[in-house]
């Protein structure tokens, strides 16, 4: 039921944004509020849950990235600089500006994982092998790594959402790309032939 509850509030947060309430939640579970507050206490609660759901879900996605050798360094790289969660639909960029504005706590907690440089251990180990391995350009790992999470931060910014003409997959793919291919060991080895 939790799971069931959590996708119907997906919906409405979806359709209806945050001002959604737990009477339009029991209304399109066709149950009661009062089986709703048995798994959440609030709708805050709710809301951080998904969050949660969300953030759990980039990990993973990451981790698989990782894990996976059929895969270079570069294209590890992009790939995890390239995901978006699935469930939150963050590509909205409406619901982006609200979880900013009604639930700040549940904001909060996706921009610090956006800036925390502990969440950006995978990226840290990807630089260091490709780097390693020649695949990546020698550079200086904790200044990329700055330069990435300041990126990061700013294509997941709502207010830069509600300007764009693009959605967040297309800017958070375009951002993958630039800060891919500018570490490329191949792209300096090309750069230095046209200089040559």
């Amino acid at each position: 039921m939790k799971d069931r509850l959590m996708q119907v509030a997906l919906e409405l947060m979806t359709s209806h944004g945050l001002k959604f309430t737990m009477s339009d939640l029991a209304s399109e579970l066709g149950t009661s509020k009062r089986t709703i507050y048995e798994h959440f206490a609030s709708k805050e609660e709710l809301i951080g849950a998904i969050v949660d759901e969300s953030i759990a879900e980039v990990i993973q996605i990451e981790k698989g990235i990782y894990e996976d050798d059929s895969l270079s360094c570069v294209e590890k790289l992009k790939q995890v600089l390239s995901i978006v969660p699935s469930g939150l639909k963050l590509s909205d960029r409406r619901l982006l500006a609200e979880m900013k504005r009604f639930s700040p706590n549940e904001w909060s907690k996706i921009n610090n994982y956006l800036q925390e440089e502990y969440g950006w251990g995978t990226v840290k180990n990807i630089l260091e092998e490709g780097i390693a391995a020649g695949d990546i350009r020698p550079v200086h790992v904790p200044s990329v790594l700055q330069m990435m999470i300041g990126a990061s931060a700013a294509i997941f910014d709502p207010d830069f959402l509600l300007r764009s003409s693009c959605t967040l997959r297309q800017a958070v793919e375009t951002m993958a790309e630039m800060l891919t291919f500018g570490l490329s060991a191949a792209q300096e080895n090309v750069n230095d032939a046209r200089e040559g």
